[in-house]
């Protein structure tokens, strides 16, 4: 599906920049990252959207899932559907300066055939000219063309505007001929692990779901990924076979709780294939993740909370820049902070980037 929007959003407890649609692996990543208390939605804001479509938007609620089911209906519209729907939002009423809630926005979406539409007529004139010369209007029938051109087309135009209650767009004028199709209640959007670890594209455009069923050979071709349980790897290609048995190690990963911490190293590494994401996956064991450090401050106070009692650990911390503290010790630790957490080597060796580890590690497999 085509981009439609990308999204910032922001919670009591982390950040994260996705593009809508979003795959599902890449939602559920989205809001694991937000880390949401009970009840919280996060606050966000849209970049790259159609500033004339989707003004209409309430920016100050809605979740990521509706956002999600907005944008997958819009990635559907075809040019004429698009039109429709940016007539359907300007005729919405609501209270000035109320912007259009996401699920009545949704309805909207899906109502794109309820709607009549005149291209290439943006204004009452061209209306009424359109209105005359098709009928619409029998007191013009008979008239010879230079009365026909004396008619006042604005006048004609605002009259069947404001009578059908219709609205002109860039693309044409829109008036809503049927009831609005009520489909929001009926959506699940509850987001959902996927039955598959990754969903590869063929050179075909045909789509698979890995891991294979046991027993079923893998073709040897060459495939892409588009949605896996690691978005990080989305986007990356390599051969079918090899792509399955990363399928199969992140399966075995989130069975065995492990796939954060996958995530964490592949957000440590230049991954630009997928033998080096089956190298780095084989070598998970290597390495240990702390889920609650996010900041240089969380190492620096499980630091003190170490060395001393909690009373003084919190005493001290106030003469502290805990931040520097915090950055000096993930670096004395060899370890690196991401959106998953902390992530360092088992066993505890010299300080040494993780990143440039992995490229010497490839390079003496070659």
């Amino acid at each position: 599906m085509r981009k439609v929007f990308e999204v910032e959003a922001v919670s009591k407890n982390g950040g994260v920049q996705l593009n809508f649609p979003a795959e599902p692996y890449v939602l559920l990543d989205a809001l694991e990252k937000l880390r949401l208390e009970p009840g919280e939605t996060p606050r966000w804001e849209l970049f790259g959207a159609d500033d004339d479509i989707f003004q209409h938007l309430d920016q100050d609620n809605g979740s990521l899932p509706e956002l999600n089911a907005l944008a997958q209906r819009f990635a559907q519209l075809d040019g004429a559907e698009i039109t429709a729907f940016e007539g359907l939002a300007a005729m919405e009423r609501m209270p000035v300066g109320q912007p259009v809630p996401l699920p009545r926005l949704i309805d909207l979406a899906h109502s794109t055939d309820c709607c009549h539409i005149v291209e290439g007529v943006v204004t009452d004139a061209q209306l009424g000219r359109f209105c005359a010369e098709n009928g619409f209007v029998p007191e013009t029938k008979g008239l010879s063309d230079a009365a026909f051109e004396l008619l006042d087309f604005e006048r004609i135009g605002r009259q069947f505007r404001e009578a059908e209650g219709g609205v002109f767009t860039r693309g044409g004028y829109v008036q809503r001929r049927e009831e609005l199709k009520q489909v929001y209640d009926t959506l699940d959007l509850t987001p959902r692990k996927p039955d598959y670890a990754m969903l590869a594209e063929l050179p075909d455009g045909s789509r698979t779901e890995l891991p294979a069923p046991l027993g079923r050979s893998v073709e040897d071709s060459p495939a892409q990924c588009v949605d896996c349980a690691a978005p990080a790897l989305n986007g990356l290609t390599g051969n079918l076979g090899t792509l399955d048995c990363l399928a199969r190690r992140m399966a075995e990963m989130e069975a065995d709780g492990e796939l954060p911490k996958y995530k964490a190293l592949l957000a440590t590494a230049r991954c630009d294939d997928m033998v080096q994401a089956l190298s780095l996956a084989d070598r998970l064991d290597q390495y240990t993740l702390s889920p609650k450090l996010l900041e240089p401050e969380d190492a620096a106070m499980e630091c003190l909370n170490t060395m001393l009692s909690e009373d003084d650990a919190e005493l001290i911390a106030q003469y502290l820049d805990l931040r520097r503290y915090g950055e000096a010790v993930v670096e004395q630790d060899g370890g690196t902070i991401t959106t998953y957490g902390l992530i360092q080597r088992a066993d505890s060796g010299p300080a040494q980037g993780m990143e440039h580890e992995h490229t010497c590690n490839e390079m003496e497999m070659m």
